[in-house]
């Protein structure tokens, strides 16, 4: 999956990451005051550029990760606006200094954008490896009715694949936005872990 998504051209990348935020426009995700954390693409992820610069002028609050922990795979979300001070993780990855902005908890966020190697039809995500959302993100599992934040999966369409199989800790999405549109999956209780 790695390497379709690195075999897409320079192009078709660009085009995917403007529809991206067209396709948010149109929908009720990034209504004003909303907070919503976003991501610095690492490598070939889909790209947010586009998508964060409407989410500002939506004025929505924007939060990125923020690892704190590498070895234990352990991040957080901090606040993100235009002067925010930036360090850069051994990733490579700008990410807000904490020290020096809001770090929410992550209950308290409306919706996150999140990347992912590949996803399935049901909405379980295939990450890159290190289960830092998963972790941050567990209080989802329980599948309650009343789930914040949202997890939308973003990811170019050649990324999902009919079926993967998730691992007990994995925190399945509520949608996913393609170049070719945004859609949503079966509330995550009337789903499992089964092999089926």
């Amino acid at each position: 999956m790695r390497q379709q998504r690195r075999q897409l051209s320079s192009l078709d990348r660009a085009d995917a990451h403007r529809q991206f935020a067209r396709l948010l426009s149109a929908s009720w995700l990034l209504r004003p005051g909303r907070r919503v954390a976003v991501y610095f693409a690492y490598g070939y992820e889909a790209d947010l550029d586009a998508v964060i610069q409407l989410a500002r002028r939506r004025r929505c609050l924007l939060y990125l990760p923020v690892i704190t922990d590498f070895r234990r795979s352990r991040m957080r979300f901090v606040r993100y606006d235009a002067d925010s001070v930036m360090r850069v993780n051994r990733y490579g990855i700008a990410e807000p200094d904490p020290r020096q902005a809001e770090i929410i908890p992550v209950r308290r966020l409306d919706l996150v954008l999140l990347p992912l190697v590949a996803v399935d039809e049901r909405g379980w995500r295939l990450g890159s490896g290190a289960g830092f959302y998963d972790r941050v993100l567990h209080h989802l599992r329980e599948g309650r009715r009343w789930r914040r934040p949202k997890l939308i999966g973003v990811s170019y369409e050649c990324q999902r694949v009919a079926r993967l199989q998730p691992d007990r800790w994995d925190v399945p999405l509520d949608g996913l936005l393609t170049e070719r549109g945004l859609r949503y999956f079966a509330r995550p209780a009337a789903r499992d872990l089964s092999t089926d």
